[in-house]
């Protein structure tokens, strides 16, 4: 009986799925915050965030990337600097973690 509501207290502290990137417009060079939460994800795990709009300095599949480290509540956040040269457009950031895809997506746009 005891495991049950043990096991209740946990799954409620875990957030939903979720992602955001604020700003969601933004001119090239300029930083960005990817938060969100991995749901289940372990705490101490790294989730991969991917975008064709971040800098190539690290890569998952041929899409840059950057890690987060997963927090209470398998809340994550990084920041990263959107390159100088990076073309105007809208770009779709997703992200991974424990080998699979989290499922949510979020948009980011450059402009000029």
């Amino acid at each position: 009986m005891i495991r049950l509501g043990l096991l209740i207290a946990v799954s409620a502290a875990v957030s939903p799925v979720s992602l955001t990137v604020t700003p969601s417009v933004v001119s090239p060079g300029h930083l960005v915050l990817i938060r969100g939460s991995a749901g289940s994800c372990p705490l101490g795990d790294t989730v991969t965030v991917l975008s064709r709009a971040f800098p190539r300095t690290h890569t998952f599949a041929g899409v840059p990337a950057v890690w987060a480290k997963v927090g209470a509540g398998g809340r994550f956040r990084v920041t990263t600097r959107i390159p100088a040269g990076r073309r105007a457009g809208r770009y779709v950031v997703t992200a991974r973690c424990g080998g699979g895809n989290l499922g949510v997506a979020a948009h980011l746009t450059v402009r000029r």
